[in-house]
């Protein structure tokens, strides 16, 4: 779990870091419009990443509670077979 916290982490702040380059471009070389262009396809992309690892880790969460749950329950149905 601490991975994908790393890694949302680490996302977050590449985003960061293209937005801030995209403004800066945007405001003192608005005539490099390829580039610009380019930043704004990179930051859509990364953006889909970010909401791409949220659903996973979304997915993670649930399937792990499930997990848990399903492991607690054969437990507990052990636990009955062995006072049977």
């Amino acid at each position: 779990m601490i991975e994908i916290i790393n890694a949302k982490l680490g996302l977050n702040k590449v985003f960061l870091k293209a937005q801030m380059t995209l403004e800066e471009l945007k405001e003192k070389a608005p005539h490099k419009k390829e580039l610009i262009k380019s930043q704004e396809d990179s930051l859509n992309e990364i953006a889909e990443a970010q909401l791409i690892l949220h659903r996973l880790d979304t997915k993670c969460l649930s399937i792990s509670g499930d997990l848990y749950r399903s492991n607690k329950l054969l437990i507990e149905l052990q636990t009955e077979i062995n006072h049977l």
